[in-house]
């Protein structure tokens, strides 16, 4: 047995040094304890989240989440990259996790003290929103350093580990936010408000310190990276501006991502504080919200599947097409029809889920392929649309009616439906395309340039532009060769 311990001491700080430990199995313990605490703090955030409404009332309720979210968007544009880059990883973790806590906290200071339930309410959702700007930012840091010593420790490629490590995040997050949603209506089986924002309270604090005796993330092996400077803020902001303004494929999308972020905060504030709360009561409505990630979860790999076999696309028409019938069906139905239903709801929440799973898995992957070289500028725009619009929608549902909310988020559904056909489009005239374009040029290589044999054997396409640009990806090969 190696007498090597099992991880190494900071020089300077004293700390426990993920990069020191050379056995791969260190750091994916290591990587495994952060993803623990993060997950289980922002299962508590989600969980609670989910009664805003319900236990506030509207006005509250509402404002509430939306200086949560309007304050997250803030933060991650302008507080983010700068904090986790004077801080560390690490750190900003367990000060994020830390702040995170006060809007947990602020549900029990709100049903203990009435009196000040307002000042409590939106004080802890606005250290909680600025806490969750930079939580993201500096768990992509902490991951992507531990993909790059993992992969150096246990010599395997980066993208396998990137895989399996983000594999056993997933596994974290989304098991944790279901069962911390359940969690918190079997609580009030044991007791009253003030037990169950007390347990909660006491889960995500707990979370905080724990994160504090994870080991550090290591120095990043690229050397490149650490010359890196932090963008400022306002660098980040210019650049998701330019890039909405010269690429016309963000503007198509954004409607999807404003979709996203009103659908959400319909789901959150009138299916949750009024249907559900009617229909079963509040102490039920953490099993109906637990099905959204539970869906979400059962979702992602036929979802993965469709869109590698017949492209992203019809996937993320099939994530509007889910925002818009549960829109459709709060517009048409009564709200005592739909209240009558109880436990039927659960179909309302699985049109949720499988939208949200297309928003956490193929959107993402739909930007990246899109905006290659500005990745930075496309995802600043992602979280400005969504975060922006649940903001928004959270400060103006409590002043309209019910057929308002759903006339304007299934308006905002036909947009998206549109905009991804736009987009995808722009994307394929561009020369993009995945796997078709790949497959026709590949018939074109392998024959040496005969186009007009991959036409016989696969009928005509005189008018495919893909095959036009298999064609002349071989012309120019063939002209190369002849110089």
């Amino acid at each position: 047995m190696s007498s090597e311990p099992i991880m190494q001491r900071d020089a300077e700080s004293g700390e426990m040094d993920l990069a020191a430990a050379s056995s791969g199995w260190n750091i994916q313990m290591s990587f495994m304890l952060m993803g623990l605490c993060f997950s289980i703090n922002h299962g508590c955030v989600t969980a609670v989240l989910g009664l805003a409404t319900a236990e506030l009332g509207d006005d509250l309720g509402g404002i509430q989440s939306g200086v949560l979210y309007v304050m997250y968007t803030m933060s991650a544009l302008f507080v983010a990259t700068s904090l986790v880059h004077h801080l560390g990883a690490k750190w900003s973790l367990v000060w994020g996790l830390g702040l995170y806590c006060a809007y947990v906290a602020s549900f029990l200071i709100a049903v203990k003290v009435p009196s000040v339930k307002w000042p409590a309410a939106i004080i802890g959702s606005g250290i909680g929103g600025l806490a969750a700007g930079w939580l993201w930012t500096a768990q992509g840091v902490y991951f992507g350093r531990s993909c790059e010593r993992y992969s150096a420790a246990t010599n395997t490629s980066i993208e396998s580990t990137t895989s399996w490590l983000a594999s056993i995040f997933a596994v974290f997050y989304v098991g944790f936010e279901v069962v911390l949603r359940l969690a918190i209506s079997f609580l009030y089986e044991f007791g009253g408000d003030a037990f169950v924002y007390t347990v909660f309270t006491a889960i995500s604090v707990s979370c905080a310190v724990c994160m504090a005796f994870v080991p550090k993330e290591p120095e990043s092996l690229s050397s490149e990276q650490q010359r890196t400077r932090a963008k400022s803020p306002l660098e980040r902001v210019v650049e998701a501006g330019k890039l909405l303004a010269t690429d016309t494929k963000m503007g198509w999308i954004s409607g999807f991502e404003m979709m996203f972020g009103l659908s959400s905060s319909f789901m959150n504030f009138y299916i949750n504080g009024t249907i559900t709360k009617a229909a079963l009561g509040k102490k039920n409505i953490g099993y109906m919200t637990a099905i959204l990630p539970f869906t979400a979860t059962v979702m992602a790999i036929p979802l993965s599947r469709i869109a590698n076999s017949f492209g992203k696309a019809p996937v993320m028409i099939f994530g509007c097409a889910n925002y818009l019938i549960l829109a459709l069906v709060v517009i048409i139905i009564s709200d005592s029809k739909l209240e009558s239903l109880g436990w039927g709801l659960v179909f309302l929440y699985i049109l949720g889920g499988n939208g949200r799973a297309v928003f956490e898995s193929t959107n993402k992957a739909m930007v990246a392929d899109f905006f290659p070289l500005n990745k930075s500028a496309a995802f600043a725009n992602v979280i400005i649309t969504s975060g922006g619009a649940s903001g928004a929608a959270f400060f103006i549902f409590p002043t309209i009616t019910k057929f308002q909310m759903g006339v304007t988020c299934a308006a905002f559904a036909g947009w998206a439906i549109i905009g991804v056909f736009a987009a995808f489009r722009l994307y394929w005239a561009e020369g993009g395309g995945g796997d078709r374009l790949r497959t026709y040029t590949k018939l074109v290589n392998d024959v040496g340039g005969n186009t007009n044999q991959n036409r016989n054997s696969h009928g005509d396409d005189s008018d495919d532009p893909f095959l036009a640009m298999a064609d002349k990806k071989a012309a120019k090969s063939d002209n190369d060769e002849s110089i």
